[in-house]
């Protein structure tokens, strides 16, 4: 939940961009990982969604367009770094993915 004062949201990166790997990142990515495979008690599913946790990344292709054309707007190109982060979504990551589909 600190993270989450912090940033605005719960969406740790697995790297930090400071201090190399995140241990909360790598925790993070493991529930996500759990939830998925159906092993992650209900109890702490509820306690992770009731903190702000979203399960899938990317849910919403058209939003992150969105972001990446304001982002274009902001910056005149659409090179984002890949840890780069808007509006509390990790735009970086979703640019990054969507060069390999």
């Amino acid at each position: 939940l600190q993270f989450k004062t912090k940033n605005g949201h719960c969406d740790v990166p697995v790297r930090d961009s400071e201090q190399g790997k995140s241990r909360l990142g790598n925790w993070v990515k493991t529930q996500r990982n759990k939830k998925r495979k159906n092993t992650l008690k209900k109890r702490r599913v509820d306690l992770l969604e009731q903190a702000g946790l979203e399960w899938k990344m990317y849910n919403d292709w058209e939003a992150m367009f969105a972001l990446l054309l304001e982002f274009k707007r902001n910056n005149g190109h659409c090179n984002v770094l890949q840890y780069h982060i808007e509006q509390g979504k990790r735009l970086g990551y979703w640019v990054n993915n969507q060069r390999f589909k």
